[in-house]
């Protein structure tokens, strides 16, 4: 909540922080104006964020500014975004340059910062105005229009060629919502209630952004509780440091282990069974019957520490192994779904006995094994990881969980030639 106060101020204390007169729209959000120059000394170039050798040089509040930067925005490093923020940049010159006249718009910025503001009122002719002080040191990220940021920073960069000065981009006023006293969760859901309507973020992001979706909120509680083998080997980390939020497919030199969208498709088939391959492309807005998000995340929890880290070294191997795909993983929720407290099929597995299930799958990326099952071999001898989930997933499912199918002998002792 913001400072209420029941007397009004007769001058301002310098000493608290830059005043700024704003509009006080609820106690979490402002409205204010400021000369773009002052809103980059809060907020620093987004391009530093994603430069990982940079990040050595800044102070720890700039890094972790980067970092939470990382988690609420989306790339500008080979995507539309960087592309479009050189063309905002010829936009703001042409305004700048007065040569669109009024005919142009630029959509205030959201910027948030998560501490809470110290705000007063003073009487003034008008009525009652808000003051909210900005601390010295005060960083934040940006929620809104980031590429319009990005913007600036391109014409204040080569302002000359672009017939400006930098004293013009630095004096530009622009308008700013101040969403401040609230936490990431709340963040990252209002970056996707703005940017669900405009250019939609990649699936990854949106899935991401989106706390309100229970799947998604049960899987980014994972993130956080969820322990596996570090990076480094030398003991234990989040799981958030081996899953790629912001990117919709890892290329082969990331080191992450998986994407969000593939591990909230594991989390999908574990609450629903076979059933869920059908549901991974969309929100999931209520749990199966019996199944509480507690009772959820708590199960799921136990069944994921188990087979990360039986599984370790083959999901480091991702490269090499099928497991980290897309269809076994949506296979191994599947499977797992049977050792849940909800299951209502009928076959039901300890979490001991699934373990015992996986035990002997072998599961290197070999025609020998998952020829037909989670890919093919290709023309050239490669196996591609062909077809998505819904292709792939009830295949591969039996495979791992069904003694009954020939697929379930296959991928632990290899396919006879000729079938």
């Amino acid at each position: 909540m913001t400072e209420q106060t029941a007397e009004y101020v007769t001058e301002i204390d310098r000493q608290r922080g830059d005043p700024l007169r704003v509009l006080e729209l609820s106690p979490t959000r402002l409205l204010a104006t400021m000369p773009w120059g002052q809103l980059a000394r809060i907020v620093p170039d987004p391009r530093k964020a994603e430069n990982t050798k940079a990040l050595r040089y800044l102070s720890p509040d700039e890094r972790q500014q980067a970092e939470t930067r990382n988690e609420v925005q989306r790339n500008i490093k080979a995507t539309k975004k960087a592309a479009n923020a050189k063309a905002y940049a010829r936009y703001l010159a042409e305004v700048l340059k007065g040569e669109r006249e009024e005919r142009w718009a630029t959509p205030p910025l959201a910027l948030w910062i998560p501490k809470r503001l110290d705000t007063v009122r003073a009487q003034s002719p008008f009525g009652v105005d808000v003051i909210a002080y900005l601390p010295f040191d005060a960083i934040g990220v940006l929620m809104d229009a980031e590429t319009q940021h990005l913007a600036h920073y391109l014409l204040r960069e080569d302002a000359a060629s672009f017939g400006v000065t930098t004293q013009q981009v630095n004096a530009r006023l622009v308008g700013v919502e101040i969403y401040h006293d609230i936490d990431l969760v709340a963040a990252r859901q209002i970056f996707h209630d703005r940017n669900l309507l405009g250019v939609v973020p990649n699936k990854n992001i949106a899935l991401s952004s989106d706390s309100s979706n229970v799947a998604t909120n049960i899987t980014l509680s994972l993130l956080k509780e969820v322990q596996v083998v570090a990076p480094s080997g030398e003991g234990l980390a989040p799981l958030e440091s081996v899953v790629s939020v912001r990117q919709r497919q890892l290329k082969a030199t990331d080191t992450e282990w998986m994407t969000l969208s593939s591990l909230r498709s594991f989390v999908i088939t574990a609450l629903f069974g076979k059933a869920g391959f059908e549901k991974t492309s969309g929100p999931i807005s209520d749990l199966p019957e019996g199944c509480t998000r507690d009772v959820a995340t708590a199960e799921i929890r136990e069944v994921l520490e188990r087979i990360l880290s039986a599984f370790a070294r083959a999901f480091e191997r991702r490269n090499n192994t099928v497991i980290a795909s897309p269809a076994v993983l949506a296979a191994l929720g599947a499977v797992a779904h049977r050792a849940m407290s909800w299951n209502k099929s009928g076959d039901v597995l300890t979490p001991d006995e699934l373990m015992e299930l996986l035990s002997d799958v072998q599961w290197d990326r070999d025609p020998a094994y998952w020829e037909g099952t989670a890919g093919k071999q290709t023309a050239t001898g490669s196996f591609s990881l062909a077809g998505g989930i819904k292709d792939n997933g009830s295949k591969t499912a039996a495979a791992l969980g069904d003694p009954g199918s020939p697929r379930f002998d296959w991928v632990r002792n290899g396919r006879p030639l000729g079938v």
